[in-house]
């Protein structure tokens, strides 16, 4: 499993002090490896604490439920893979077409579930919590404006749309392939249905991108 690289935290007594940052470490990470090779649904703070090798009240100081610790745990993961998006959205250097750095960003998404096991069921937890609108979901506020920003600005040749209306559209349906492929028991069978989304939402921007 591939270590987490830990952001800002956001827990209910946000620690100061490294010793108490290093506990909610441990904490998460205990979290992720137990959700790597369990079900998400036998999951209980007794474990992670046995796992963690803390008290039960550790967990509880910092993360009143255990929705709070999947919470955690899932912003953390996911702001790491923004991170990595906006790395590959970035790199024209690299990705000299917007086609090639669609596919790169692609790549990144399916690299990360893949190398990453307890995100999937977390990614598969929260969706089911989160409104009929991904994209409404404050998390993605950045993607959205660092496409907008782009295209207004005509990069990536983009003419004959709106270009807040284009980069919500694309948002809304690279969230909806990445928790479709998350869906998928193992790599294999996500394959197909990855391969055709991407179809999907290249056609849909070649509506408004030119290489």
């Amino acid at each position: 499993m591939v270590p987490i690289i830990f952001g800002p935290l956001r827990t209910r007594e946000t620690p100061r002090q490294s010793r108490a940052v290093t506990r909610v470490h441990v904490i998460l990470n205990a979290t992720a490896a137990l959700l790597a090779e369990n079900r998400l649904q036998d999951l209980t703070t007794t474990a992670i604490a046995t796992r963690a090798e803390v008290p039960v009240s550790s967990i509880y100081r910092y993360f009143p439920t255990l929705d709070d610790v999947l919470l955690e745990l899932y912003s953390q993961t996911a702001n790491e893979l923004r991170a990595k998006l906006f790395a590959s959205l970035d790199d024209v250097h690299a990705h000299t077409t917007w086609r090639d750095r669609l596919r790169a960003v692609l790549d990144v998404q399916r690299s990360y579930l893949a190398r990453h096991p307890y995100y999937r069921p977390l990614l598969l937890h929260f969706a089911t919590k989160r409104g009929p609108l991904a994209i409404e979901d404050d998390d993605h506020d950045d993607l959205v404006r660092f496409l907008c920003n782009r295209w207004e600005r005509g990069a990536d040749g983009f003419q004959g749309g709106d270009p807040v209306v284009v980069a919500k559209t694309t948002i809304q349906i690279s969230l909806a392939m990445e928790d479709l492929v998350a869906a998928q028991a193992d790599r294999r069978s996500s394959r197909p249905y990855s391969q055709e989304l991407t179809k999907v939402l290249e056609h849909y921007l070649a509506q408004y991108l030119s290489d």
